[in-house]
This record gives structure tokens, sequence and C-alpha cells, in this order.
């Protein structure tokens, strides 16, 4: 099960005092009616692995995250926020919640939030980063692969001599003046305030956390449950009681220390001994923060947000981490999206849950007459359907992949897959029908039962008449991957090299898409209402006349579309991201 992520703007209208005081109504402003928000994406669920968390306090908090992925948790709500970035996102941290810095790699990636948005920083590297620290927003730190360690005075970045070639992984200080680097083999370097130092860590382990009390009290953690704790004079191993690997490691002091591991442990240290607490998670847990030691959260793979309140842990967040290829709804509360590893998921309007499929095959489209008439197709010809209380499987005769399906009724039902394949349902049982391709197909659509477009492999449309499926001339030797129309004359198909094409009832012709992205989903309201979905969270919308870019808040790969009206529209794509476009 899936916590919805989502965020809610309200606008207040005040009425100019002079036209009150004019219309009598003194000092009193009468309460008038809000206007309607403006629809905009945001994200429901993502399964991508988050990285590092980091807050303010405990009603502002950060968690970053792998294609651009930060996440900001308002004290009641964890929404997405937009990066501007596909980079892997590794640490965070900040002087205060309008000074934030979140490091990654892809060529040295140094974000910064000044409290509205998410920009860019120049960090004159090429180096991945994987941890970030400051004594305050004009002294940060960044250290990352190499040896690296980066120093910003508040605008510009520049590289330090560390003295090192180690991959370092997390970095911490009780001053600007005394700063703790540990990384690969063991090594942990020392700044203080002049230089960088080698330590004496008495360790080879992989080192990947750093967190102290005071400069006398520091704790590191690392793999096959290593920790070490340095006393202000000399590194020693500590007793884990674990043989896990450790990733992060954060304390509200120097005996309440929670560190967190692949496995899903989470460790305790009272200041005498680490034992394991109760997470109930398996997830791989990458970091911990927290604004007291009774309100701590940890981060890790397929979107997961633990919290404890001081006594037990409970998942906040978490989604299905799988590749989502299709989406459908008989309304904006009754959505079913499939996936990878017999994945079904079910939007009743405020949650998103799994379903039990009774499969055991990547399901590629879904596709209904009703909320109780619903088919799912996938790989090896398997075809479920659900009746509004189970999915069953249904008999396809047929061991071909299918990736797309649509019907103009539950007993007129087309699906289409590999090598021409081409299914069709009379609302009894499925046969095959002749489509004279061996064309991969990935889509399928129709303005009514007679009039079906089906699209695939180097440009291959396919039309179907009502007697006979014959080929249409494209224009393109184009991979297309989805189809929709508003009508038989206005019918739309994406595909890669961000190829969009437009057929007018007579001809297909290509159309001006204005990006470079893979394109694997599309769906609309209207004809001058249309989405498209792709590559790196790419989301292009067409007003009637062209073709214009969205902001997604989105890195991941987007593949299927559809909504209950152009301003309800829900997408899914890799690693369990669910994206919803509304109010």
């Amino acid at each position: 099960m899936s916590t919805k992520i989502s965020d809610h703007r309200v606008t207040v209208v005040c009425v100019i005092a002079l036209v009150l005081a004019a219309a009598g109504c003194g000092e009193k402003c009468p309460s008038g009616p809000t206007p309607p928000a403006t629809p905009r994406w945001s994200l429901q669920t993502s399964g991508m692995p988050i990285k590092a968390i980091w807050g303010s306090s405990g009603s502002d908090v950060f968690a970053v995250g792998d294609y651009g992925t930060i996440l900001h948790y308002n004290g009641t709500l964890w929404s997405a926020m937009t990066s501007g970035s596909g980079a892997n996102l590794c640490g965070v941290w900040g002087s205060s919640g309008s000074d934030i810095f979140a490091v990654g790699y892809n060529s040295g990636t140094i974000l910064h939030y000044n409290g509205t948005a998410w920009s860019t920083m120049t960090s004159n590297s090429s180096a991945w980063l994987y941890g970030v620290w400051g004594s305050s927003g004009s002294d940060v730190f960044a250290v990352g692969s190499n040896g690296t360690i980066l120093h910003c005075s508040g605008t510009t970045w520049s590289a330090m001599a560390s003295g090192s070639a180690a991959w370092l992984h997390g970095v911490w200080g009780s001053s600007g003046s005394d700063v703790f680097a540990v990384g690969r083999d063991g090594v942990i370097l020392h700044y203080n305030g002049t230089t960088w130092n080698t330590m004496a860590s008495g360790s080879a382990a992989w080192l990947t956390g750093v967190w102290g009390s005071s400069g006398s009290d520091v704790f590191a953690v690392g793999r096959d449950g290593t920790i070490l704790h340095y006393n202000g004079t000399t590194w020693s191993t500590m007793t884990s009681g674990s043989t896990a690997h450790l990733y992060g490691v954060w304390g509200s002091s120097g005996n309440d220390l929670f560190a967190v591991a692949y496995n899903g442990d989470i460790l305790h240290y009272n200041g005498t001994t680490w034992s394991t607490m109760a997470s109930g998670s398996a997830v791989w847990l990458n970091g911990v923060w927290g604004s007291s030691g009774s309100d701590v959260f940890a981060v890790g793979w397929d979107d997961t947000v633990l919290h404890y309140n001081g006594t037990t842990w409970s998942t906040v967040t978490s989604s299905s981490g799988e590749w989502l290829y299709g989406v459908w709804g008989s309304s904006g509360d009754d959505v079913f999206v499939v996936g990878s590893n017999r994945t079904i998921l079910h939007y009743n309007g405020t949650t998103w849950s799994s379903m039990s499929s009774g499969s055991n095959t990547w399901l590629s489209g879904v596709w209904g007459s009703s909320g109780t008439d619903v088919f799912a197709m996938g790989e090896d010809g398997t075809i479920l359907h659900y009746n509004g209380m189970t999915w069953n499987t249904m008999a396809s005769g047929s061991s071909a992949w299918l990736r797309g399906v649509w019907g103009s009724s539950g007993s007129d039902i087309f699906a289409v897959g590999q090598y021409g394949t081409i299914l069709h349902y009379n609302g009894a049982t499925w046969g095959f029908m002749m489509s004279d391709s061996a064309a991969y197909l990935n889509g399928v659509w129709g303005s009514s039962g007679t009039d079906v477009f089906a699209v695939g492999e180097n440009g291959t449309i396919l039309h179907y008449n009502g007697t006979t499926w014959n080929t249409m001339t494209s224009g393109t030797g184009a991979w297309l991957y989805g189809v929709w129309g508003s009508s038989g004359g206005d019918v739309f198909a994406v595909g890669e090299n961000s190829s969009i094409l437009h057929y007018n009832g007579t001809t297909w012709s290509t159309m001006t898409s204005g990006t470079e992205a893979m394109l694997y989903g599309v769906w609309g309201s209207s004809g001058s209402d249309v989405f498209a979905m792709g590559e790196n969270g790419t989301i292009l919308h067409y007003n009637g006349t062209t073709w214009n870019t969205m902001a997604s808040g989105s890195a991941a790969w987007l593949a299927g579309v559809w909504g209950s009206s152009g301003s309800d529209v829900f997408a899914a794509g890799v690693f369990g991201t669910i994206l919803h476009y509304g109010p």
C-alpha cells in the first residue's frame, strides 16, 4: 500500500478596502468564493530510491534520491518538489529551511534551495558527490569520488586538497574547523580549519556515514555492521551486534543514536550498547535524521520513509517499486495501474493499494468497460479479468507478449502484441485475428469497433475497418508505442525519437513535438487537450495548435497515461511512479 503524496494550495481573495467601504462593509470583509486552484502535476507514489534526509524542523523535512527526486514534508503531508535535475541525489543539508544544499552524481551535481525554488550551482567538478554538511550557509563541505572535497563560501564552490584518493561518502563536523569525512577502506579524514589530514581509523571497512554529538564524541558507520567511535583522541571499534551494511547514522545526543542498514535493520545506541530495533521493514535504508529522539525519519528504496515516535517505527510512505506500464479507470476514484511482477494497483480516490492478481507475469496494458469488467494483458499471452471482486485468468490461446488493449464494449475487445499478434474478445472467448503483419505491436485504440488503430515496430500502423486489418502509410520508421484519438479523423501516435504522428482521417503526418525524449503513452480529453508521456519525466501537452512541455516534477520514465477529464489525469512509470494532474 502506498500513502498518497500530495499538497494542497489555497488562494484567498481579498476585496479592496475602498470597494468594501463604498459598499458599506466598513472593516468587516464578507467571505467570497475561492477561485479554483490551477491544475498541476503532483507525485502520488514514487518507488525511487531515497538516499538522504535532513530537516530544519519536524515539520520542514527534505528527502532526496535518484533521478532528481526531492520530497518535502510539512508536518502533515509529503509532496514532490521540482528539482530541475535528473541526477541521482545522495546527500542533503541546510543551514535553514530556505538555504539547503543537495549533492549527487552526474558530473558534480549540486543543487540549492532558497526557500522558493531549487537551482543548479556550478560545482567546478565532475566528481560523484555523496555527502554534504556545513557549519553555516557560507561554510559548506561536499565529499565524493577519488578523494574529492569541495568547499562553498556561500556563492562559489572550490576544490580542497584532501590528500586522499579514496571515495568519500559522508561528512560531518562540530564546527568549520573540526570536520570529519569518511570513505572506503576505512579512510577517515579530518579538517582542522587549515588542512585535511588522514586519521588512523583502525579499520579497513567501507565507511558510509558519520555523525557526532561533539568533536570528541563522533560515530562512523559502514559495511558489515562496522561502527567506529572517536573520543577526541583515537578511533575504536564498537560492538554493533550486526553484520548488516550500515549506510546512515544520526543522533539526538551521544546516548541516543540511530543507524540504518541495507536489510531494513535499525540499530539504536543508548550510550552503553547498540541494539536492533523493530523497524517493520525489510527495505534497504540509506539515511536517517530527526528533530528529536522521538521524531526520527529513516529513508530508503522504493520511496520508503519510516518514522519513529519515541516508541515504535511505522511506515509513512512506500511504493510498489515496480515498473508500471498501463493505466485506466472507470472514474477518477476507480483507477487501475498494471506493471512488472504481476503488479496491479487500485486507486479509490484517496489511496493506492495493491491488488492480488493471481499471476506471476509482467502486465503491460489495462482497459475496462466498467469498474467491474476490467482486462489486463501481459507476457506469455496472459489475460486477466476483474469482475469487481477478484482477478481471474482467461484463456487467450496465445503465448505472445500482449502490450496493449482497448475495446468498444465488454464484448468487443482488441489486444495486440508480439509478432503482429491481434486477439479479439467477443464476450465469450478470445480468438486470433489475421493482421498480415509480423511487427511487434505496442498500442491499440479505436473510435468504434469498426475503426481501430494498432501501432508498433518500425512505424507500423494497422487499421481495422470491421472486416480486415490493413497496413497504413505512417511516413516514419520509428517505433510507435501509444495511440489515442478524439475521433477516427483525429488520431495521435507517439514513439521513439520524440515522434508524434497525427491522422486527419486521410493521411498520417509528423508533428513538431519540441522534445528529444522517447514517448510511450498518449491520451486526451479532446483533440485540443492531449497529453503525451515519455522518458526522464517528459510530459507534453497539445492545445490544438502546438505541443508544449509541462513541469512534471519527476525524472522517471513514464509509460502510461489516462484521465477522467482534462483536469484529472494519471501517469504511471518506472519505480512505482504515479503522477496526478489536477487542482
